[in-house]
């Protein structure tokens, strides 16, 4: 019995040898999972192992050899400054003063006043409708008013005094009044047969021949429009609403005229467009020149944020790992050696973006120094030289 125990002691010991000198493949053709797994366990072990010492030995060259190759790197200090964000939208061009004037009576268009491109007054007659035997009617209105004026002073006179009948003065009375009432009403709609310019402007069309039947507010005569002064409408998701007043300011660019202007909103709508989920805004633009024209394309940068006192650096130097977090590597002396630095791994939250920088809320303050070229090559504590800063 003794000697089968030792025997069998043995026989495991040769296996285990046997083991240990068998290489990776081929204990992985084995297909044993036990000795996979074994395997595993060991070749951890000692990679746990020569990371420690490569760690010391790195520490220990660095302190002994002054003469060791250091990734070189450029820098950049960070510092605060002004920074206005803004966000881009398009808009048409628009104008308040663009009406098309209808007759307000059915009538013939007895003339046209005005020429097409002829620059016109507000009051100005721009066309005549015939006015149906009116101006007669109001003729004789005007002829009985007179002597219906005539009668009820001399009644009232006669009244003051004590002399005829209240009815008769009554009579006098409303016949004056009545006639007063018919003559306005006439004066109106003679005045109606004048179509004049509601504001300053140009002709731009006219729609109706001379001799041509007119039907109130359904037949258009002619286009008065005023250029002087224009507005950019533009819809903006309702996202921005809280971001957006009136007086923002605002870049205008008309890619068709290749001209740019400073501007500012004017005008916030305050109802939401439940098909679109957007909100309307104006912007006044002066038209002098005449340049712009209705429904021209404009391109608006609306500034919606502002920190007068932000830690912007550029979007390139900041990395993102895996979990998507953002980061960026800060330089810090090493005492004993000149111009070297150890990069620190920094976790930064971000803030607004534009033209290339990136505005950092948290992780970086003003007079920091950063890697920038060779930054996606350096490490975490990775000791590196600046060449220029």
């Amino acid at each position: 019995m003794k000697n089968t125990l030792l025997l069998l002691s043995a026989l495991l010991l040769i296996q285990c040898g046997s083991e240990e000198k068998k290489t990776t493949a081929e204990i992985i053709a084995t297909q044993d999972l036990a000795s996979i797994q074994n395997k595993k366990a060991e070749v951890v072990k000692n990679l746990n192992t020569l990371q420690v010492e490569l760690e010391e030995l790195n520490q220990a060259i660095g302190e002994i050899d002054k003469e060791q190759k250091f990734l070189l790197v450029t820098s950049i200090n960070a510092a605060s400054a002004p920074y206005a964000h803004y966000v881009s939208f398009q808009g048409t061009l628009e104008t308040d003063r663009n009406i098309v004037m209808y007759p307000e009576i059915p009538a013939l268009l007895k003339k046209v006043a005005v020429k097409e491109g002829q620059r016109v007054k507000k009051g100005q007659v721009l066309a005549v409708l015939s006015d149906s035997g009116m101006i007669d009617q109001l003729q004789q209105l005007e002829i009985q008013y007179a002597l219906a004026k005539t009668t009820f002073e001399r009644q009232q006179r006669l009244w003051e005094q004590k002399i005829g009948s209240e009815m008769q003065y009554l009579q006098a009375e409303t016949q004056f009044k009545s006639l007063e009432k018919s003559i306005a009403q006439m004066q109106d709609q003679v005045a109606k047969t004048k179509i004049t310019a509601p504001f300053d402007g140009i002709v731009d069309h006219i729609m109706a021949d001379e001799g041509s039947s007119l039907a109130p507010g359904m037949t258009p005569v002619v286009r008065v429009i005023n250029l002087d002064q224009m507005k950019v409408s533009a819809s903006i998701p309702e996202v921005h609403l809280p971001n957006i007043q009136t007086n923002s300011e605002v870049k205008v660019e008309i890619p068709v005229l290749n001209e740019n202007r400073a501007a500012s909103v004017s005008a916030v709508g305050n109802f939401i467009n439940p098909n679109n989920r957007s909100f309307r805004v104006e912007i006044e633009l002066d038209n002098k020149q005449g340049q712009l024209k209705p429904n021209m394309t404009v391109l608006l940068q609306i500034n919606d944020y502002n920190n007068p006192e932000a830690i912007l650096i550029p979007s390139k130097n900041i990395l993102e790992d895996q979990a998507g977090r953002s980061y960026v590597y800060k330089l810090e002396a090493v005492a004993a050696q000149e111009n070297t630095f150890k990069a620190v791994k920094t976790f930064v939250q971000l803030g607004k973006s534009s033209n290339n920088q990136t505005e950092v809320l948290e992780g970086v303050n003003a007079g920091d120094r950063l890697v920038e070229d060779g930054i996606r090559l350096v490490e975490d504590q990775q000791l590196v030289k600046i060449i220029q800063s």
